[in-house]
Formats: C-alpha cells, sequence, structure tokens
C-alpha cells in the first residue's frame, strides 16, 4: 500500500459542529443575545470524544466552528481538543450547504470506510422556524421591524426557505432543509458514498417530514422529539461502542445512540429533564407516510361538523412538545382511533388505528427502531408531524406555503389536514 493511501476502517463518524453562537447583538431593542453560547459545550463534547478517539476501527473527524476560529480536528485519545490533531481553517458559514457538502467529502476522501455517520451538532427547530437573525438584520439595514415567525418577507421574495439547523452567529445564517438536501446530495454524487446513520445533536429534529426528506441520502436516523439538554449526546460510550470487534452495524449504532443518551440522563436530577430520542429506519417511513395519506384521504373525504370536532379533540389530547406546533404522530393516531371509535367514521377509525400500531411497532420491520425517554415521554412513538392548533392570520398561507414544499406535506396532503382543522377547508 501507498504510504498515501489513507487507512480503511470499519467506521467513520464526521461532526459538523456549528459553535458559532450566543453573540451579543446590538439591535433596536438594545442589547440582544438570539441563543445560548455553544462553544464551551463544543469543548466538552470533544473531551467526551478524546476518551476513545480515532483508533483502528473508528476515524473521529470534527468541523468545530467556535466564535473566534474554525478548527478541522482528528479527534485522538486524551481530553479532547488539546490532545486532538487540530488544524485551524478559514472562518466559515455553517449555514453554507456548500461547507457542510465539503466537510463530508473532505472527510470521506482522507478517512475511507465500511460505514459512515454523520451529526449535526447545534441548536434545533425541527422543520419550522423563527427567523432567528430578522431583528439583527433589520438593524443592520435600517430597517425598523420585530422578528417574525418563519422568515421575514424579504427573504421570502428573493426565495428562501425554512431553516431549521446548524446556526451560524457570525454569518446570521443557518441550515435550511433544500441546503440539507442539497449538500448531502452533492456530497453523495461527489464521494459515490451512502451514509449509513444521520443524527441531530440537537433539539426537536425527529420529526417525520424531516425523516423523509433524508430517506434518499442515508439508511437510519436518530435524533429528539423534544429539546434536548444541553449536555447533548454522551460520546464517551458511543465512541466506545464503535470501538468494539466486531464492528458495529449501522442499525445497532442508531440504537446505542438511543438507548444510550436515555441513560445518560436517567440519573436524579433537581428538574425533570427534557429527553427523548429515536431512532428511525428511514426505509420503512416509506409505509408511514402512505398510512398518513390513507389517513388523511379518509378523513377528507367526509369532513363534517362532528368529525371536525373529534379531530380537534384528538390533537389537543395530543402528546406536545416545546414547540406546540409540533405532536406525536402515534400518539396523535392513537387519540383519533379514540375519538371516532362510537361514531359512524369506520374508515378514519380504522386508518387512524393502522397508524397508531405501525408507529408502535419495534425492531427491524418497524419505523422506528427504538426510543428512549424519561416518564414525562412514556407516550412518545418516536416521531412528531406538524400540527399545530392554531396559526396567526396574517402567517397562516405564507406559512402552509411553504410547508407544502416538503416531501411529506406533497405525498400526503398533511397541510391540508392542518388547514381543515384550523377552519380552512
Amino acid at each position: 500500500m501507498s504510504p498515501h493511501t489513507p487507512k480503511q476502517r470499519p467506521w467513520t463518524v464526521m461532526v459538523y459542529m456549528a459553535g458559532d453562537n450566543g453573540k451579543i447583538f446590538d439591535t433596536q431593542h438594545g442589547k440582544l443575545r438570539l441563543m445560548a453560547e455553544m462553544t464551551s459545550a463544543g469543548y466538552r463534547d470533544l473531551a467526551e470524544m478524546g476518551s476513545v478517539g480515532t483508533t483502528e476501527n473508528l476515524a473521529l473527524v470534527c468541523l468545530f466552528d467556535t466564535q473566534e476560529k474554525t478548527y478541522l480536528i482528528e479527534v485522538r485519545r486524551g481530553q479532547g481538543f488539546d490532545d486532538s490533531l487540530v488544524r485551524p481553517v478559514r472562518e466559515v458559514n455553517t449555514g453554507a450547504p456548500d461547507t457542510l457538502r465539503e466537510f463530508i467529502v473532505r472527510s470521506i476522501t482522507a478517512y475511507p470506510a465500511d460505514h459512515y455517520a454523520l451529526v449535526v451538532w447545534n441548536h434545533g427547530t425541527g422543520w419550522l422556524d423563527v427567523d432567528a437573525y430578522a431583528v439583527v438584520r433589520a438593524f443592520d439595514e435600517g430597517v425598523s421591524h420585530r422578528p417574525i415567525f418563519r422568515t421575514t418577507p424579504r427573504k421570502l421574495a428573493a426565495g428562501e426557505t425554512t431553516r431549521p439547523i446548524a446556526y451560524d452567529d457570525s454569518s446570521k445564517d443557518f441550515l435550511d432543509t433544500q441546503d440539507l438536501r442539497q449538500a448531502l446530495s452533492e456530497a453523495q454524487t461527489v464521494t459515490g458514498a451512502r451514509l449509513d446513520v444521520i443524527g441531530m445533536d440537537a433539539c426537536l429534529m425527529a420529526m417525520v417530514e424531516g425523516a423523509r426528506e433524508l430517506a434518499p441520502f442515508t439508511d437510519y436516523f436518530v435524533a429528539s422529539q423534544e429539546v434536548e439538554p444541553m449536555a447533548g449526546w454522551p460520546y464517551q460510550p458511543i465512541t466506545a461502542a464503535l470501538d468494539g470487534q466486531p464492528p458495529l452495524p449501522p442499525a445497532a449504532l442508531a440504537d446505542t445512540i438511543v438507548t444510550e443518551f436515555a441513560k445518560s440522563f436517567g440519573g436524579a436530577t433537581r428538574a425533570e429533564q427534557t429527553v427523548t430520542q429515536s431512532a428511525v429506519a428511514l426505509a420503512n417511513t416509506a409505509e408511514t407516510e402512505a398510512l398518513c395519506k390513507r389517513l388523511v384521504d379518509a378523513i377528507l373525504a367526509s369532513p363534517t361538523a362532528t368529525l371536525l370536532r373529534l379531530a380537534r379533540c384528538a390533537r389537543d389530547k395530543t402528546l406536545v412538545f416545546q414547540d406546540r406546533n409540533y405532536r406525536d404522530l402515534g400518539d396523535f393516531a392513537a387519540k383519533l382511533a379514540d375519538e371516532t371509535e362510537w361514531d359512524n367514521f369506520p374508515e378514519v377509525t380504522a386508518a387512524a388505528a393502522v397508524l397508531r400500531d405501525h408507529l408502535r411497532a419495534r425492531g427491524d420491520t418497524a419505523p422506528v427502531r427504538v426510543v428512549g425517554f424519561l416518564p414525562t415521554y412514556e407516550r412518545a412513538t418516536g416521531m412528531s408531524v406538524y400540527l399545530p392548533a392554531s396559526l396567526p392570520a396574517t402567517q397562516r398561507a405564507e406559512t402552509l406555503g411553504i410547508y407544502r414544499r416538503l416531501k411529506f406535506a406533497q405525498a400526503t396532503g398533511w397541510d391540508r389536514l392542518v388547514a381543515w382543522l384550523m377552519g380552512e377547508f
């Protein structure tokens, strides 16, 4: 073998650490910090990764964007950052799809493996988002307006879309659903490599909408339905499992992340932790999508006032997360089956029951392999769905128009169900 030929390992894990958060901005409302500082959490997670580091079985590489500098890191055994192979690079915008694509391509080229995992590490807000930087941009441009739900009219006019993850304070930018799709697609085209696992060490990202967007690019998806505690994933036991023999299969890695995450927050705490984590087998979510379409079709085939009342009651009883627009999909199906069971809507009841059972199932043939949670979330079935109780009238058309761009909405008509529940059918 040529001395310049990269070593082939069982696993390469790429951690895209968008840690440039927590800056204080000048705005027309005074000094404002838009989100929690993440750089220090990044150093702590690097220390956890350093308990194992890169080995004969595992290459562990990170792009770490901090408030001051950006680094490419091959994590090595030790105390983390200081003991690793660290190369400072130019300041990057982690909210740009080109940055994510280039990180994936460089990592796969330099660290070839039998299996690849990508972790997107940062704040997250599911598919739907507040334009967190609108008030800052307005101040910079001398425009008087407040931050608004979704994205600003100026950005909509430019054709930009939702932005759920990888916030970058220096660039006032973040990745949207289409950005993720673009970066993953281009990296796959360049490298010819399909990712085995994509994980979101971020908040609110375990949604059926996101699962369907990621399905062309990876086999397993790991994320939280709820806001994650700041400590995030426990990287020490996860990397230790990857360094074992025989090599960990992709499905087992997804399961391990979930179980270790739940275990890490399982001890006594002063306050109840918002802990959920799901391992999703994306190939099996095609059936989830088909069953959601069946349910939407059954409901909207008989959109009576009685059914509307029952469906709204089911929605309002469904497990909801910190973002009140996001509800557990399986729990909604269960509540809808219960609410309609004694009324004359047999097709709706049957469709809801099938979807409920599908999402409660576990194992290799189920869409959700395993769910980790603390007791508050025992009704969590593993994937959330967009199901708001209401939207301001001035934002409703805009928001649903953007939602309709998602593959899940296009395939199922879920946007029509949401609109009907809000009285717009």
